[in-house]
């Protein structure tokens, strides 16, 4: 399994930024590294997240939720999202930019938790390795 580092997350925020806008910076070191860490997490001696899709969905809602970045935090948590599972081998297919808003949205007004952008990513990802 390949995970972003923190490089790789302000990289996509400083693209984000210069291409859609927004406030560069970070917002909060901690909330950042929070939200990287979850798809790595370990409880009992076994992974919370044992799968690519239960990983994105940590990663993608805990960037969002938290805010981590001074602006753009929804582009930088969808491009974080394509690059994690590009980086695996997979992706979401045939998905419009409309789906993407959507969940953002749905995520952004507590309308889907984080069980909820792991069944939307499932029903979504296309084959990975």
């Amino acid at each position: 399994m390949n995970y972003l580092t923190k490089d790789d997350l302000l990289d996509l925020h400083i693209y984000a930024v210069t291409c859609y806008g927004g406030r560069l910076g970070i917002a909060s070191q901690d909330r950042m590294v929070s939200a990287l860490s979850a798809p790595r997490q370990v409880m009992f001696g076994a992974e919370l997240y044992p799968d690519l899709p239960s990983k994105a969905a940590a990663q993608t809602f805990l960037l969002l939720k938290s805010r981590p970045f001074l602006g753009a935090n929804e582009v930088t948590a969808l491009l974080a999202l394509l690059r994690l599972l590009e980086i695996n081998g997979a992706s979401l297919g045939d998905v419009r930019d409309g789906e993407l808003v959507q969940l953002v949205r749905a995520i952004n007004y507590s309308n889907v938790d984080r069980e909820g952008v792991e069944i939307w990513l499932r029903e979504r990802i296309g084959t990975y390795v």
